[in-house]
């Protein structure tokens, strides 16, 4: 549910203001990675903020998280969850600063947020269907083709080399399928229509 979440929470930030600059960011002090900000976003003002998602309710260790990601970045802290865990981490967020945007459990979006969201949404599959595309060798499309499924894949191909030559989002079955149908029609999309 966390991973969803998060692209969730991506496509909805332009509705508050904020533009994703990056994602799972990692955060190094002399080469020794010392935390990881879910979001880093900046707003119209050119403000940097670094954002700690949670799929439900944030607690005194996401609030720390958060503050203390944000000020190694030099950003500022923002939570995006679903609720407080206690009263103890509403006032530990008050008490740093961390500014907590709180989402119900269901979200009623206007017109144009909603094609917002479904817009990036829609741009994200395309650019994760053509990488997969372009990462795959004729011996995996085969695999691919005759398998349908990820145990039988990975008993055809070394999956380990496979997966590290695909972005997070197409380590599936289903989104590696997608783009072996598309390799069948994409040559055919892309020729000039007569004239």
């Amino acid at each position: 549910m966390g991973a969803r979440f998060e692209r969730y929470v991506l496509d909805l930030l332009p509705a508050i203001g904020l533009i994703p600059k990056a994602t799972r960011f990692k955060v190094y002090r002399e080469g020794v990675e010392v935390g990881e900000v879910d979001i880093v976003a900046v707003d119209e003002g050119g403000n940097t903020y670094a954002i700690e998602v949670k799929a439900g309710r944030v607690d005194i260790s996401g609030i720390r998280q958060a503050y203390v990601n944000a000020k190694i970045l030099g950003a500022r802290p923002l939570v995006i969850a679903r609720g407080y865990a206690d009263d103890g981490a509403r006032q530990l967020a008050k008490e740093l600063g961390v500014e907590v945007v709180l989402l119900p459990d269901y979200i009623f979006l206007s017109i144009d947020d909603l094609y917002t969201a479904l817009t990036n949404a829609l741009a994200r599959l395309i650019a994760t269907i053509l990488a997969v595309y372009a990462s795959l060798g004729e011996k995996e499309v085969e695999a691919v083709k005759e398998c349908r499924d990820l145990q039988c894949i990975c008993e055809k191909v070394d999956c380990e080399s496979l997966f590290q030559k695909l972005p997070r989002e197409a380590k599936n079955a289903e989104v590696i399928l997608l783009a072996i149908e598309l390799r069948k029609w994409l040559p055919i999309l892309c020729t000039p229509a007569p004239r």
